[in-house]
């Protein structure tokens, strides 16, 4: 019988963890008919923050390009809007629309409830744990 370290088994658990809740996420987003990395722009730029789509991809440690898809599709639903970056002509700032300030909060109402779900049978001292935890990792593993 193969024995697992303590480390191992919460890899492996965070990574079943990252599937569950990006299953989760696809469900509610799907109702909004945006997708995970809809939501993670959107994030990003709310409530009125505005970032050329170099600084969201560096925010999120993905290509500039599956962000530039990301915008393109949400600036077609009327989820963002551009404006003129006096840093830099040929990348403009990127703001959420006021419908895209709604849709989100709505999103963010909705994921809301839906966390309160998952975590209500855990101590909330257990949560800040785990939380300081995954941050020391995440802080290791970069």
């Amino acid at each position: 019988m193969k024995t697992y370290s303590d480390a191992y088994k919460v890899t492996w658990l965070v990574r079943r963890l990252f599937r569950a809740m990006t299953a989760m996420a696809d469900e509610y987003l799907r109702d909004a008919g945006l997708s995970a990395a809809d939501r993670a722009v959107m994030e990003s730029l709310f409530p009125h923050e505005s970032r050329t789509v170099p600084a969201i991809a560096r925010h999120y440690e993905v290509s500039r390009q599956h962000i530039q898809a990301t915008t393109n599709r949400l600036l077609d639903q009327g989820l963002l809007r551009c404006e003129d970056n006096p840093r830099h002509k040929r990348s403009p700032l990127l703001r959420l629309s006021r419908s895209g300030r709604e849709v989100f909060r709505e999103l963010r109402r909705r994921e809301g409830a839906l966390l309160d779900e998952v975590f209500a049978d855990i101590e909330i001292a257990d949560v800040a744990v785990t939380r300081r935890t995954l941050e020391k990792i995440l802080a290791k593993v970069r």
